[in-house]
């Protein structure tokens, strides 16, 4: 059973968590009718609770072919979560002692981990050219409200969370 759930349930998980992101993305930008730019990472979360489970290498491989996907169905180019997911794979795995180690640190760590991939993200599609925005209007309207998004998500999903993986 726990073959099945290490190397079957947790990466379908996760990509059901890649898609679910996007589709509680759109949802959100209807709902909210300003320039609010809200962007959900459920699989950022996770990514820090199954970290605990599955080995370093599976962790990388997993988030590796996530990222393929990602940036073939978010970005329509190759190579932004593809570089991103994985390594943020290997930071998470490098210092997981540290940041399981109380809910305090969870929260600081999903902070962390959401502003690493919004803002690398922004950086390498600005570098290629995907968008225009400048870097003010990207922190004020998608960066800052989608850190306090998930934030919240995490409080509310911690308990559930805490209770499967630790």
């Amino acid at each position: 059973m726990r073959f099945f759930r290490q190397n079957i349930g947790i990466p379908l998980i996760l990509i059901f968590l890649m898609l679910l992101d996007g589709q509680l993305s759109t949802f959100m930008a209807t709902i909210f009718p300003v320039n609010l730019h809200l962007v959900c990472h459920l699989l950022l979360i996770f990514l820090l609770f199954v970290s605990v489970e599955i080995s370093d290498v599976a962790t990388f491989i997993i988030f590796l072919i996530i990222g393929i996907l990602y940036d073939a169905y978010y970005f329509h180019i190759i190579g932004i979560a593809t570089l991103i997911l994985p390594l943020l794979s290997l930071l998470v795995n490098k210092y997981n002692a540290t940041m399981m180690e109380n809910r305090g640190t969870r929260f600081l760590s999903v902070l962390i981990l959401v502003f690493l991939f919004e803002f690398i993200s922004f950086l390498l599609a600005h570098l290629v050219n995907l968008t225009s925005m400048e870097m003010n209007v990207f922190i004020v309207y998608s960066l800052a409200p989608s850190m306090l998004l998930n934030g919240l998500l995490l409080i509310l999903l911690q308990p559930l969370l805490e209770k499967v993986y630790l």
